[in-house]
């Protein structure tokens, strides 16, 4: 008789741990989902940023893009140690189901701070035209001045070369990890995130490879043909 006692209260303490791994499980879950979407609204934020900078050549607009595309990769970084290394997490990832979910998150995470490392060597980049660009805006543009603002541009594309393959480099991987997920058996939330960020790599395959090319993008931003 004195054994049930015992054995209800070893039951009863099963079942308060087991609430309490659930309940921890949807705070991480709570937490990973609190990363992406952070990351997601200042990645967002920095393009459209840079989309308007990019056309204006406004510097503090692209300072303030650079910024944001920082924190996104803070953000997203966070996001993928905890889909990844948070113990609760990874237990939940031994079922299908959940584990699907989990990975899901992770290469979420991945492709976002992949997209914001690229969007960060562009804005460098973006920076150093729009510097050069509001130097000899203004004022008609004589064949030496041509000749010097194709020189600088010259620099600008030797200085940063490691910024200008960066762009590249990091979308590559960005589609990379993308390519490595199928949004069928994703819960709907999740796949209005992968909807959401194969609109961000669309948009970053246009917005952020042009600073490859930066004599091309002075010519557009000065409205006249650099020398070849």
């Amino acid at each position: 008789m004195r054994k049930r006692p015992l054995a209800g209260a070893v039951v009863g303490i099963a079942v308060l741990v087991l609430i309490g791994a659930a309940g921890y499980t949807a705070y991480a879950g709570g937490s990973v989902y609190h990363s992406l979407d952070s990351g997601r609204q200042e990645l967002v934020a920095a393009q459209t940023t840079m989309k308007n900078a990019g056309r204006s050549a406004d510097v503090s607009q692209l300072d303030a893009a650079l910024a944001e595309l920082k924190r996104a990769e803070r953000d997203f970084d966070d996001a993928k140690a905890r889909a990844q290394g948070d113990p609760a997490l990874r237990l939940a990832g031994g079922v299908p189901a959940a584990g699907q979910q989990v990975d899901a998150s992770a290469h979420l995470a991945a492709i976002g701070a992949d997209l914001s490392r690229a969007g960060e060597a562009a804005a460098v980049v973006a920076i150093q035209v729009a510097t050069l660009r509001n130097k000899y805006a203004g004022h008609p543009l004589t064949a030496d001045d041509l000749q010097a603002i194709l020189e600088q541009a010259q620099a600008i594309v030797k200085t940063y070369s490691g910024s200008i393959q960066a762009i590249g480099q990091e979308l590559r991987a960005a589609h990379g990890e993308r390519a490595q997920v199928t949004t069928t058996d994703l819960v709907p939330p999740m796949r209005n995130a992968y909807d959401a960020v194969d609109r961000a790599l669309t948009d970053a395959d246009t917005a952020f490879l042009r600073y490859q090319d930066v004599r091309q993008v002075l010519s557009d931003l000065l409205g006249v043909q650099l020398p070849a």
